[in-house]
């Protein structure tokens, strides 16, 4: 679906309150973003986490309304997405970023995980594409007797011989990642020229997908080792966040964070659902179902009023403009039926202007 055919849906459903398009909401989201990821203020700062939950709500809706309009396929190319919808890929990929930022939440292990939902559906996502063939590491819960007894299994050669590639694979996506830096920062000058061709466009988004995707593997690496952590600290008897278990008496218990990725139907909710039947996302139904309780869009009874004056309105003007022709029409014939001095001046004036005034000669490109 077009972004025009996409914008003229919105202005039907959303309230008149909130125009956004959904390419406006996505690149209002980004620009906060940004400014957090620029910011020199520490994480765990209110306005921080206020920013940080206002874009990550700001991202959610962009993500429903993907949804929406089934933006994307697994039946296509990379080459058949258009370079408008292109940025849309990074979703997922923003969202799990801005989760790893969440501070002051009582069970961190429920942050690690959706953050892990997030990146895996954005790896999936630009794998079914064709934009990288990186092995998606499996997101479920593992356990720390199971990790140490394989370590335990290696020889030393082995587990020297693991370091090094390990350590290499490292590099080299340091290398590659400061390249796309370098060239993202040469493409970013070219994006405020007004004049930018869809080439240029394309590239900046495909260079900024592949960023994401070096980032994403280095997060999802950084989240299993936090995840260890945490169960140890678990079986330890220890709880992941002290002064929230302090405070947990004082303040009633926050709701969990559920994670929103790109989906269509309850089917695939079920079935590509990020592999966490626990933590649901929502159907386009169930979303739209919502902001109609949640009254931001009119029920169909209404909205099917609403077009029926719409209708009407426009019968009527066109009756009156008909009126209007049918009463001029008339009052010429009139003038030209009594020979009204002021009329047959005006239609001679005319007429020797017409003969003066040849029909194109005004635009001959100073030609004789």
């Amino acid at each position: 679906m077009s972004e025009k055919s996409l914008s003229k849906s919105l202005r039907v459903e959303k309230d008149e309150k909130d125009p956004a398009t959904l390419s406006e909401l996505f690149d209002n989201a980004f620009e906060l973003f940004n400014g957090i990821n620029k910011t020199q203020e520490p994480t765990n700062s209110p306005k921080v986490q206020s920013d940080i939950r206002r874009t990550m709500s700001m991202f959610e809706d962009a993500t429903r309304l993907v949804s929406i309009v089934d933006m994307f396929s697994d039946n296509e190319s990379f080459e058949e997405v258009s370079t408008e919808n292109v940025k849309y890929f990074l979703l997922p990929a923003l969202l799990g970023t801005l989760t790893t930022k969440i501070c002051g939440n009582d069970d961190r292990m429920h942050i690690v995980k959706v953050a892990e939902i997030y990146f895996v559906d954005f790896l999936k996502r630009v794998k079914v594409y064709g934009l990288t063939d990186v092995e998606i590491p499996e997101i479920n819960s593992t356990d720390g007797k199971d990790e140490a007894g394989d370590n335990q299994n290696k020889s030393n050669k082995e587990t020297i011989t693991e370091m090094v590639c390990r350590r290499n694979t490292k590099l080299q996506r340091y290398k590659e990642q400061k390249d796309l830096e370098s060239r993202l920062d040469i493409l970013k000058k070219n994006l405020d020229n007004p004049n930018i061709d869809d080439e240029t466009k394309r590239e900046y988004f495909v260079t900024l997908l592949k960023l994401y995707i070096i980032q994403t593997i280095e997060e999802l690496n950084s989240l299993a080792a936090e995840k260890t952590i945490l169960e140890h600290m678990k079986r330890m008897g220890r709880p992941h966040n002290l002064p929230s278990q302090m405070s947990q008496k004082q303040k009633p218990p926050t709701p969990k964070l559920q994670p929103i990725i790109i989906t269509r139907d309850e089917l695939q909710k079920q079935v590509y659902g990020a592999g966490y039947p626990s933590l649901p996302v929502l159907t386009v139904q169930e979303f739209y179902d919502q902001r109609v309780k949640d009254g931001d869009w009119p029920d169909p009874s209404q909205r099917n009023q609403m077009n029926s004056r719409c209708l009407q309105n426009m019968a009527s003007s066109d009756k009156s403009s008909n009126e209007q022709e049918d009463t001029e029409a008339a009052e010429k014939e009139e003038k030209i039926e009594r020979d009204d001095p002021e009329f047959l001046t005006q239609t001679r004036a005319m007429d020797e202007y017409k003969d003066t005034h040849r029909r194109g000669w005004g635009n001959r490109a100073n030609r004789s």
